[in-house]
């Protein structure tokens, strides 16, 4: 019996595929579509994963940039969550976080809802991130019994200088330690489009095997072959 349905069609490369077996060779999807699957037929080593940069209308993929900052042509990949902010100081009584800096495009990213990391200062998308349990960072955890996050219950302040988000702990969670935080710390406000943590692809080495994601480009630095699956 065959596939009726239009996502598995339009999501498993049924839409056309290219197949590369040479470095330094872009391959580009046709109009209107996306790479949306890539098989490595040996050990392969990435130049160029160019992603769709969907941000806040979707999810995000590896890639090879490190547009870190939407003023660098970012976020492309899930590093920073929706958006990173660095601390002044926290209050560990009313869970107050007094935000840094000229940041009305971040103002403006918080919302609440949001997840929030606490992590230490000086990360990059190369590196990955750092977090900091000692100034009350907790583990997100959001299905089970011992789901917990800390969580952005509202943001205030004007759109330069002082900003104040409000986080309260859910499930198991607590803020006892957030009057710890100073100015060695960052923020990630997470969403369920947006991850933190991920790093670049450029020096990994992916053995065969399939990875998914929506690339506009593909191209490698080995000739083991692949095949990108086109999609919707």
């Amino acid at each position: 019996m065959g596939i009726n349905s239009t996502e598995v069609s339009y999501g498993f490369g049924q839409m056309g595929s290219a197949v590369a077996n040479v470095a330094a060779a872009p391959i580009y999807p046709p109009k209107d579509h996306v790479i949306v699957a890539i098989q490595c037929l040996g050990t392969t080593t990435f130049t160029a994963l160019e992603t769709e940069t969907l941000d806040t209308q979707g999810p995000q993929f590896p890639t090879h940039q490190d547009d870190e900052l939407a003023s660098a042509g970012g976020p492309d990949a899930n590093y920073l969550g929706v958006v990173e902010a660095p601390a002044t100081s926290g209050v560990a009584a009313t869970g107050v976080i007094t935000l840094s800096g000229d940041i009305a495009a971040t103002n403006a990213l918080i919302k609440p809802g949001q997840i929030v990391l606490i992590g230490a200062d000086n990360d990059d998308i190369d590196t990955g991130i750092e977090i900091d349990t000692a100034a009350g960072h907790i583990e997100p955890i959001y299905q089970g019994p011992n789901r917990q996050w800390l969580e952005v219950v509202s943001i205030s302040g004007g759109g330069t200088g002082t900003v104040l988000v409000t986080v309260k702990g859910v499930g198991a969670a607590t803020t006892a330690n957030l009057g710890s935080i100073d100015t060695s710390n960052t923020l990630y406000f997470l969403d369920s489009y947006h991850g933190a943590g991920g790093t670049t692809v450029e020096t990994i080495e992916f053995p065969v095997g399939t990875i998914y994601g929506r690339w506009t480009k593909v191209m490698t630095s080995t000739t083991a072959g692949v095949i990108c699956y086109f999609g919707k």
